[in-house]
């Protein structure tokens, strides 16, 4: 099994292990070797199978007929419009779900990346869990150099639904992800972090019915740390000025029962944020001054400005590993 993730690049600790492994250690280490292997192959089988019937014309209809139930027994908008320019983490009435149109949007899914193809087909294998089909993946490449990232790129580019865009330079998520959206096709942009792992198999389609309610402008999902606790349920901003995640470090249970509706913030993160393209466009995109952090609460003040909401759904959960693909920063 490759392993992508370096997590000790130090050299020189084997000094310091012991001379002659204990008895019976080579024997586990390959009885170990060969579960996971076992495991390894039963989990592909498995998701061969899934992909089978999710491309069976059956799956595709069944997909059509919820939605469109979905569509039909949905209730009306009541949500009051956000003040302009409002900074507080309100809890305003956020809009309901209405189900997504038909015929359904297309939605282009913005991936920047360098390198670190685990996490890169780590995230793209979990895509499939979703129900949402009508997609377009776009690979925003920011200069990788490892040979197997490139071998993989040559292959994506042939694959239908999949765009590679050569994004060389400096890191700068901002210009990254503006460049990329000028190369996309859907009339909804999600750009999305390459180390997250989607959870929930219709995360989309929750995400896509609220964005299409007109008075609603940015759409974020809800991030879970690996131990299962929260990383991000929404940015708000404290009386000293500074930003935060609510309910970070809380696990869903004890974060209470606010956490578990839908909720207008004045921010969400751009690990997974959702928008409709023209808006995206109106907006100017996001402010490539910002080349790391802010660029998303930035982006999010500009929709409040307009009269938009900014929102963000419980219904939508992806495990996020955090900063695994650049490391942590001091900002927010």
């Amino acid at each position: 099994m490759n392993n992508d993730i370096i997590l000790d690049g130090r050299r020189g600790f084997e000094d310091s292990a012991p001379a002659t492994p204990p008895t019976g250690f080579h024997e586990l280490v390959h009885a170990l070797n060969q579960r996971c292997r076992a495991e390894f192959d039963r989990a592909e089988r498995l998701q061969a199978e899934l992909d089978d019937i999710k491309e069976s014309r059956a799956w595709i209809i069944f997909q059509w007929l919820r939605s469109l139930r979905r569509w039909l027994g949905s209730s009306a908008l009541g949500a009051p419009a956000s003040p302009p320019g409002s900074r507080g983490a309100a809890r305003l009435a956020a809009p309901t779900e209405v189900g997504v149109s038909t015929p359904l949007p297309k939605v282009s899914i913005l991936i920047p990346f360098k390198d670190q193809l685990g996490l890169l087909r780590n995230c793209l294998r979990s895509l499939r869990r979703g129900a949402y089909r009508r997609l377009e993946i776009v690979l925003l490449d920011n200069g990788s150099t490892a040979p197997d990232m490139l071998r993989y790129l040559e292959c994506m580019k042939r694959r239908r639904g999949f765009r590679v865009v050569d994004c060389p330079g400096d890191f700068n998520f901002a210009r990254i992800c503006n460049l990329g959206s000028r190369q996309a096709s859907g009339s909804y942009l999600l750009f999305l972090n390459n180390d997250v792992e989607v959870l929930t198999p219709e995360w989309l389609e929750r995400m896509l019915a609220l964005a299409e309610n007109p008075r609603v402008g940015v759409v974020g999902s809800t991030l879970l740390y690996p131990d299962g606790t929260i990383q991000h349920a929404g940015i708000e901003q404290l009386s000293n000025g500074l930003w935060r995640h609510a309910y970070r470090g809380s696990t869903p249970d004890s974060a209470g029962a606010d956490f578990l509706q839908v909720r207008c913030v004045p921010a969400v993160t751009a690990a997974c944020l959702l928008m409709r393209r023209d808006r995206f466009f109106e907006l100017g995109g996001f402010d490539e001054r910002y080349p790391v952090t802010h660029n998303d609460v930035d982006l999010c003040r500009r929709v409040r400005e307009r009269g938009w909401l900014v929102v963000v759904t419980p219904h939508a959960r992806l495990m996020h590993f955090e900063s695994l693909s650049r490391g942590y920063s001091r900002q927010r």
